[in-house]
């Protein structure tokens, strides 16, 4: 079993919601590192 097929295991076997919003909650997390990184990244210039 994959991790990925690990986290799909778990998520269906909880309630669906709560697997939803953490997935959400990873991918804007995710984006908003990105953002600050990108920006503090240009600032060096």
């Amino acid at each position: 079993m994959t991790q990925m097929e690990a986290y799909t295991a778990f998520f269906e076997s909880s309630y669906v919601p709560a697997g939803e919003y953490v997935w959400l909650f990873v991918v804007l997390l995710i984006a908003f590192l990105a953002i600050w990184q990108a920006r503090t990244w240009v600032s060096n210039f």
